[in-house]
């Protein structure tokens, strides 16, 4: 190995603590570092040792099966060029057999923290606009600025448990406790002042994760009890928080007018949904292709819902996936998070909860959005796979 390998090997591991750390700020930041990461492992070799780590892990290879799928789909794909389009996307994914080869134990912390680091500063950056000291475009509601709460809501959420988890179960000081359930309010607070659905039921399902996590074993009674709790948690933040209130109003306003079809966005999401199962029902087997959803949407859209947009993403990842490549599509999507369980049952050590939440947290949030194709939680689900599910000694 030559002086720029071993310049390249070293630095590789630091690139992706500042991946993680940029990550949650913009598409570019994110994008740069990854580039970044990516020209660090080119250029330190050893490419025989990379691929037989790749072959040898289940998640790499469930993903990559899912990567070679879209490739595969422009068999029977009309619109070649969309097709493309939509291959290149994977980009995101295709990064996660690259970072499982980069990871190190001793840095898997450093990741996390970069990653919360940079979540609490996002949160900063929103108190700061809800507070007055930012102001907003005319007419927005969205105090995520720089970051649409698409993508920052559910990054929010994912950081709240690791926070709480870690506080769960790993050993901490007095000190880093009271640090930690600081950061734990900070946070939790910031999801309920911002204007992301999606976020906010992934925030309320990992709690209900965390709950059995930490209570199933020890005390059913208090599993029992903390259940039980949740709605006057939930009715708690109904009262005090004004956003999260006519968010809530909003939402089901629109479920009950959608079909006027007004373009609303719970309105669109479930006309987007029944047409998504229409197109289904005629490309059951094997879909309609990489890159002819768009076209055979856009056929049904004109029947049931004219006056509505057309889509060529159904904000669902499941319906998204079985569009193109029917149920073996489905199932192929399905295998990643099975894999992912099946290591999260085996591996036991201080990620484990992390481990086993993380598919959950994943399998809920796609069923508002194809998140695996969206750029900021594409990368982020490329990260944390590749440290989680990585076969490394016993992490204590």
């Amino acid at each position: 190995m030559n002086s720029i390998s071993r310049k390249a090997e070293y630095l590789s591991s630091p690139f992706l603590i500042l991946f993680a750390f940029a990550l949650p700020f913009s598409t570019s930041a994110g994008s740069i570092t990854a580039m970044l990461v990516l020209l660090a492992w080119m250029l330190s070799g050893n490419f025989k040792g990379k691929f037989n780590e790749i072959k040898n892990n289940p998640v790499a290879i469930a993903v990559l099966c899912y990567i070679a799928l879209h490739i595969i789909g422009l068999l029977w794909s009309e619109d070649i060029a969309w097709g493309l389009h939509i291959l290149k996307q994977q980009w995101k994914l295709l990064m996660l057999p690259i970072f499982i080869t980069i990871v190190r134990r001793e840095h898997v912390n450093y990741y996390m923290a970069a990653f919360v680091g940079a979540i609490a500063l996002k949160a900063t950056k929103a108190y700061l606009v809800w507070l007055g000291f930012i102001s907003l475009p005319p007419g927005s509601i969205f105090t995520t600025v720089g970051t649409s709460h698409v993508i920052y809501n559910p990054m929010l959420a994912l950081a709240i448990y690791i926070v709480l988890q870690n506080m769960l179960f790993s050993k901490n000081s007095k000190q880093a406790l009271f640090f930690k359930g600081i950061l734990l309010l900070y946070l939790s607070c910031n999801m309920f002042i911002t204007v992301g659905r999606t976020g906010q039921v992934a925030f309320f399902v990992l709690l209900i994760v965390a709950l059995f996590q930490f209570f199933f074993d020890r005390s059913k009674r208090k599993l029992l009890v903390g259940l039980m709790l949740l709605p006057f948690f939930f009715f708690a933040i109904y009262q005090f928080s004004q956003t999260f209130r006519d968010r809530i109003h909003t939402a089901v306003s629109e479920i009950q007018t959608f079909d006027n079809q007004e373009v609303t966005s719970l309105g669109c999401r479930v006309w987007f949904y029944q047409n998504s199962l229409k197109l289904i029902q005629q490309n059951k087997l094997i879909g309609t292709g990489t890159g002819d959803f768009p076209m055979e949407y856009a056929r049904i859209n004109q029947i049931y819902s004219p006056n509505l947009p057309i889509a060529d993403n159904p904000h669902n990842q499941y319906l998204m996936i079985t569009g193109q490549f029917g149920f073996i599509g489905l199932l192929i999507l399905l295998g990643i998070f099975f894999s992912q369980i099946v290591i999260g049952q085996k591996q036991t050590d201080r990620l484990t909860q992390l481990r086993q939440a993380f598919p959950i947290f994943f399998m809920v949030i796609m069923l508002a959005e194809s998140y695996l194709q969206v750029h900021g939680t594409g990368l982020l689900f490329s990260l944390f796979s590749s440290f989680l599910y990585k076969d490394f000694p016993k992490i204590s």
